[in-house]
């Protein structure tokens, strides 16, 4: 009887998890198609402003912006997007994983956690926590990851850091997320690595008339576009959270209604087995007296 009493109570216990995970579920859903849709309409965006800052960059020749300059002063710094919230399947260990290479390979690396998480893995890792960001709420604007930008705009410009990155979960289909580092600072690097990657350069066939001047149209782009390329990521790991919790949460529904299954049978026969015996009893008894 204390077998079934136990069965009947893991079963219970499963259907209960099972309508949390449920709900969970619906609710990344529903949270998943709008960020999804505003990560994807700000991709066409980001592209438009990089090819302008790459014609303006080459064909003006500037050089000497602040966010251009190389320097060998201050450290590296990698901005970690991660999230506030588990129950996101491995996304967070994916960027763990590539955290802790990138660690080995700057010792004197320092970061710069967005999301809860975020500031878990760089301390397990051993790793010094320059400035943390967390509690960020689901529909992102500007306004909010302004308090990053800033950081990181004056840290470079200051020389405190010498090269920043920034980790982030790339939002590819709804099953399918994988972590994506890219650098931020110095643009020229930035900019040179994408080039690199891409192999392609398509320089404009007619000389530019700047007005008021090249310089000046950098000295609001690049801020501008570094501001924007922070605000894509957060947008990508953002639809990256929401989808892979879904699928998280789905796969844990199906697993406990699966164990329901497994545990009713089990509780079945546990009790058919009671029945009988008690059945035999009865006839034992029952033929004893006869």
């Amino acid at each position: 009887m204390s077998s079934e009493r136990q069965v009947k109570r893991r079963i219970n216990t499963a259907q209960n998890i099972a309508k949390i995970t449920k709900a969970m579920e619906m609710v990344a859903a529903s949270k998943m198609k709008r960020a999804q849709d505003q990560a994807i309409a700000a991709r066409p965006y980001s592209r438009a402003l990089y090819d302008s800052i790459v014609t303006v960059a080459q064909v003006s020749g500037v050089s000497d912006h602040p966010l251009l300059s190389v320097h060998t002063i201050g450290f590296p710094v990698m901005c970690v997007i991660g999230t506030d919230k588990g129950l996101c399947g491995a996304l967070n260990t994916n960027l763990a994983k590539t955290l802790l290479t990138w660690r080995n390979e700057h010792r004197d690396g320092q970061v710069v956690a967005v999301g809860k998480k975020a500031v878990l893995l760089a301390r397990n890792l051993g790793m010094t926590v320059h400035a943390q960001f967390t509690d960020l709420p689901d529909h992102l604007t500007f306004k909010d990851i302004l308090p990053v930008v800033t950081l990181i705009l004056n840290g470079f410009k200051e020389q405190h850091f010498r090269s920043v990155e920034v980790l982030y979960t790339d939002f590819i289909n709804t099953l399918s997320q994988r972590p994506k580092q890219a650098i931020l600072l110095p643009l020229t690097q930035a900019l040179q690595a994408t080039l690199t990657k891409e192999k392609q350069v398509t320089l404009p066939p007619k000389p530019y008339v700047f007005e008021p001047g090249a310089k000046q149209i950098l000295e609001y782009l690049l801020p501008f576009y570094l501001e924007n390329t922070l605000f894509h990521a957060f947008l990508e790991a953002k639809a990256s959270e929401h989808s892979a919790r879904m699928v998280a949460m789905k796969n844990a529904s199906d697993n406990a209604a699966e164990l329901v299954d497994e545990l009713r049978l089990i509780y079945n026969k546990t009790r058919q087995q009671s029945i009988t015996s008690e059945l035999l009893d009865i006839v034992s008894a029952t033929m004893a007296l006869n």
